[in-house]
């Protein structure tokens, strides 16, 4: 029991200061790179959208913490003690985790600025309250903090945590092209969502969350080498995407046109996000290998 609570504690301690840390890096990002957005503090708190964005942020710095604090409350039920779990290993190991919770959140930022959402001003759309952007930017964060989590959680050594994450920040870009170009080829979603557009700026969100789901239930869990478990993150990868995929295409079609929906509509997206999102869970919580 004292474990538990030990455990909640750490969470909720650790956690304030990330996000502490987190903002204050997040606001001298922000100064050094548009110091004419920030001559009123509170005048950029008035954009919903930049206020999304940041939600994102700290779900993402939490999400990748609480891997942390996890393995940290494991290692104490494990020795059946806290203090005699606190090994200089596993202090090093989790300063680097945290460390690493928030390389991995403004990696992610730097890739929506250079991949993703690359023709226009991420800092000054959310400022100037583009609220697709705002969402669009948020989902990422949210997605990365799942693979975060995934990439940190369990026995191993910090770099290959480094490793599962880069290999799943890969495929999020790599989807991140798909969407525009393969799966919903009949929209230019990324120009919508500069444009404001929140309708694609709910099925991009919706599509990389899921493709963030299945990507942190195959890099979860303690590491065992290289050979074992790339081939097992790579499988079950592919076989929960080609059915999420299969659902995507075949069964989504049928339930939106039964529920007479307009294709294009704000309501049409919402529901495909709902459903998407419910299926990705889903088949993350039942299908394995």
């Amino acid at each position: 029991m004292h474990i538990m609570l030990f455990n909640t504690v750490l969470f909720i301690a650790l956690g304030l200061v990330m996000v502490l840390v987190a903002n204050s890096i997040a606001d001298r990002r922000l100064k050094k790179k548009h110091p004419e957005l920030i001559g009123e503090a509170n005048s950029i708190w008035d954009s919903k959208a930049f206020i999304i964005r940041r939600a994102g942020l700290y779900l993402s710095v939490l999400l990748g913490t609480y891997a942390v604090s996890k393995n940290i409350g494991d290692a104490a039920f494990a020795a059946n003690s806290i203090m005699g779990s606190m090994t200089l290993a596993l202090m090093i190991e989790s300063l680097l985790g945290l460390a690493s919770v928030l390389v991995f959140t403004f990696t992610a930022l730097h890739s929506v600025d250079k991949f993703i959402l690359s023709n226009v001003d991420n800092d000054n759309a959310v400022v100037n309250n583009n609220c697709a952007v705002g969402v669009t930017e948020s989902a990422i964060f949210i997605a990365t903090g799942l693979i975060s989590y995934g990439a940190l959680l369990g026995e191993g050594h910090i770099v290959s945590a480094w490793v599962f994450f880069l290999i799943g920040q890969a495929i999020f870009i790599l989807f991140g092209y798909l969407m525009e170009y393969v799966i919903h080829p009949t929209h230019n979603a990324k120009s919508d969502i500069e444009k404001g557009c929140i309708s694609s700026a709910l099925i991009v969100s919706s599509m990389l969350l899921c493709v963030a789901l299945f990507v942190k239930n195959g890099i979860a869990g303690d590491f065992y080498g290289y050979s074992q478990d790339i081939p097992y993150f790579l499988t079950m990868f592919g076989l929960q995407f080609g059915i999420f995929i299969g659902y995507m295409f075949f069964i989504e079609p049928l339930i939106i046109k039964a529920m007479n929906l307009p294709p294009r509509s704000v309501a049409s997206f919402s529901t495909k996000v709902a459903l998407q999102l419910g299926i990705a869970v889903s088949i993350v919580a039942n299908v394995s290998l």
